[in-house]
């Protein structure tokens, strides 16, 4: 059983450390060229791709149109189009993944703070 005090510790470092929706999507509207709020939710692997994307994009692009080669030029813009799908994607679904992100960090924080595995007090169905 967790005693009170350690749910009322869990509870405070929760708020100190939990992820805000509005600030993902600010983050998500206004850098979404670096990938910000993939890095803000702890994707660290999906915030490196969301970077690189626009930037091989713009470089095959590029490359293709001034060297007048169609397979860069059209894969430039196969990438670009792949960015769009997945800003789309994230414009949807931002929501649900920042309520994950905060699930996680609830978890990762009683399991730190009580020392008991989060499972074995709420077991997920």
């Amino acid at each position: 059983m967790v005693s009170p005090d350690k749910l009322k510790i869990v509870e405070v470092e929760f708020l100190r450390h939990k992820k805000d929706t509005l600030t993902a999507y600010i983050f998500l509207v206004f850098f979404w060229f670096i990938g910000l709020h993939k890095f803000y939710l702890g994707k660290n692997t999906e915030g490196v791709i969301f970077l690189s994307l626009p930037v091989l994009s713009s470089v095959f692009t590029i490359f293709g149109f001034f060297m007048v080669n169609d397979l860069f030029f059209y894969s430039g813009l196969v990438l670009a189009g792949g960015f769009a799908l997945v800003f789309i994607f994230d414009l949807f679904t931002l929501w649900k993944q920042v309520e994950k992100a905060n699930e996680r960090i609830y978890r990762d924080i009683f399991e730190k703070i009580t020392g008991i595995p989060y499972s074995s007090v709420f077991p997920t169905v």
